[in-house]
């Protein structure tokens, strides 16, 4: 279009500069995700030389951190937020994230349900009974919050209906299962019995990590497009560039005006909290 003739190595390594040039900016990223009080953290698979790896998403209210790493430890999440962290984390349920007990948890009632709704649509006989029910007090959760904001009810309301729904739900799950499945569910849900309605215990919290899947979801485009990264340091580059991309989209900035000006010198940050 321009008449630039441009090869595909030189193409690689203006991006490779880029990235160099926004390293410090990914670094505040990074530092601004670890002290929001609330972050939802997410990952899925990614592919560097054609071997598997993962792209771990963490994303804050005013930042995305992006992490392509040859592992799905909870080592990334670790990294960025310290095992100390204590604000709140909303989250699919995955194990790792259990090590964070100074964190308030939110487990995301999109999987339950899913898992729930699966459940009963191949279980037999009786064995129907327990997914059914499960699926029917979160959705009850739900209403509750919709209709608190509504305003449809108070504050004191919330607060006995909610205490009755997990004393309801304590003593749906708390008996021995005769059904495997339905017994897995069941100690699963006892386990994290105190992190299925934090977001009735703060209305305006998430009750899913939709923010995560979303975030996800930029990237699994991209690895549809390409497959992955080639080589490790592209991966870097590439972890870099996306947290700066989705970082200027949550804040309602151009992210091309913001690389244009920072490759060109000039004064340019983002709205990231100190």
């Amino acid at each position: 279009m321009f008449g630039i003739r441009l090869s595909r190595g030189g193409s690689v390594h203006t991006v490779l500069r880029a990235a160099a040039r926004c390293e410090p900016v990914y670094e505040a990223i990074r530092q601004s995700v670890g002290q929001s009080p609330w972050v939802v953290p997410d990952e899925t698979g990614w592919r560097v030389s054609g071997y598997p790896a993962w792209l771990h998403t963490l994303v804050g209210p005013e930042a995305t951190a992006y992490v392509i790493d040859p592992t799905r430890s909870g080592a990334i999440a670790e990294d960025i937020l310290g095992l100390d962290y204590d604000g709140i984390m909303i989250h699919d349920g995955w194990s790792p994230y259990d090590q964070f007990e100074k964190a308030l948890h939110q487990q995301c009632l999109n999987h339950l349900l899913r898992r729930a709704d699966n459940m009963a649509a191949t279980a037999t006989r009786g064995a129907v009974c327990f997914p059914r029910r499960v699926a029917e007090l979160l959705r009850t959760g739900l209403e509750l919050r919709d209709r608190h904001a509504a305003g449809e009810i108070s504050q004191h309301g919330l607060a006995v209906v909610r205490s009755r729904l997990e004393n309801q739900l304590s003593n749906l799950i708390f008996p021995t299962k005769m059904n495997p499945a339905n017994e897995t569910l069941a100690q699963h849900l006892w386990n994290h019995r105190d992190e299925l309605f934090t977001f009735l215990h703060q209305p305006g919290l998430d009750a899913t990590n939709w923010r995560a899947e979303l975030a996800i979801r930029f990237g699994v485009i991209l690895r549809k497009v390409w497959g992955g990264s080639r080589t490790w340091v592209g991966a870097r580059a590439q972890s870099v560039l996306m947290s700066i991309w989705r970082t200027c989209w949550q804040q309602g900035r151009s992210a091309l005006d913001f690389l244009s000006q920072l490759l060109r010198g000039g004064p340019v940050a983002l709205a990231l909290p100190p």
